[in-house]
């Protein structure tokens, strides 16, 4: 697959082209996983007929999607860092940065429009759909100490997993999986997502702003409730509670209070317990592809569920 997304990439590049919008070239070179092409082409390659160009096209639109939807939410989180480059918006400044996602929203959308595949146009509007609203969702539930783990998880599937779920969704179309496998693969992507999330906030706790290429303690600075803060409020008593998170209610959070939080979630097990929530999200989801031929690739996907829960980046 190594092969594919090079050839992903350079299609990335070659829909930046233009002097006006080559700013955004360090943002793609610099990387990041790729999981979400990769994921289109293994899906794609689990059918039974696989069209190279549809996939590599399909991986190249939700890779700028992805890339559209970083872009926009370092400016409302205000991130300085992304994949251990400067922030778009911190480099070339916030106008600039909301005209180029919504220029790589476009071009990806150009690009699925070429596809002779109309159902997977309609899956990728449906996912920004999803995007837009989780984002708003999570904007209007800052600094909720009362945010329940059935919200978060509602959240988090619109702002992260819909968009990994469509890409499983319309890979395996684009492949010619049979409509059980696709829905199968499909509800795989979504628990993959969930899975990925819940680890990035236990991330933003416990990792190396090095290894994560962007800053760390940036989802609580702004007052967003993780599935680890959820639980670390559950398990406090409530003075404790309400004198540890204190400064949140005057909206005055600073890099002391980040750290005293980080500490007492690691300490308590609330970090370990949504580690552990990670491993249930996604099990079931790998166990349901477990009746779908995938022409020799379950392998793949189960590498895939054991790297998400135990990724340190």
């Amino acid at each position: 697959m190594q092969a594919d997304l090079e050839a992903v990439a350079e299609r990335m590049l070659s829909q930046v082209a233009d002097p006006v919008v080559r700013k955004v070239v360090y943002l793609i070179i610099a990387g990041g996983k790729r999981l979400r092409p990769a994921l289109v082409l293994l899906a794609g390659a689990s059918g039974p007929s696989a069209r190279r160009d549809a996939l590599l096209d399909a991986a190249t639109a939700v890779e700028l999607i992805h890339t559209a939807t970083l872009i926009h939410d370092d400016i409302i989180d205000q991130s300085p860092l992304r994949r251990s480059q400067p922030a778009f918006h911190h480099r070339w400044g916030t106008e600039r940065a909301v005209l180029m996602g919504d220029y790589l929203y476009a071009t990806a959308f150009t690009l699925l429009a070429r596809l002779d595949e109309p159902e997977a146009i309609r899956i990728m509007a449906d996912v920004c759909r999803q995007l837009c609203r989780g984002e708003l969702r999570e904007v209007e539930a800052r600094y909720r100490l009362d945010l329940t783990e059935e919200e978060y998880f509602g959240i988090i599937e619109d702002k992260t997993a819909s968009l990994i779920g469509g890409c499983c969704r319309s890979g395996a179309i684009l492949g010619g999986c049979p409509p059980e496998a696709i829905d199968r693969l499909a509800a795989f992507g979504v628990s993959f997502g969930l899975a990925f999330q819940i680890i990035d906030d236990c991330l933003d706790l416990t990792g190396d702003p090095r290894e994560l290429g962007k800053s760390i303690h940036a989802d609580l600075d702004k007052g967003a409730l993780s599935l680890p803060i959820i639980y670390l409020t559950q398990m406090m008593p409530e003075r404790a509670r309400r004198r540890l998170f204190a400064p949140l209610r005057t909206r005055a959070s600073d890099p002391a209070f980040l750290a005293r939080v980080a500490k007492e979630a690691i300490a308590s097990g609330a970090v370990a317990k949504a580690q552990a929530r990670a491993h249930t999200v996604i099990q079931p989801a790998l166990e349901a592809l477990a009746g779908v031929p995938m022409n020799g690739l379950m392998r793949a996907y189960q590498r895939l569920a054991a790297y998400v829960t135990s990724r340190r980046a």
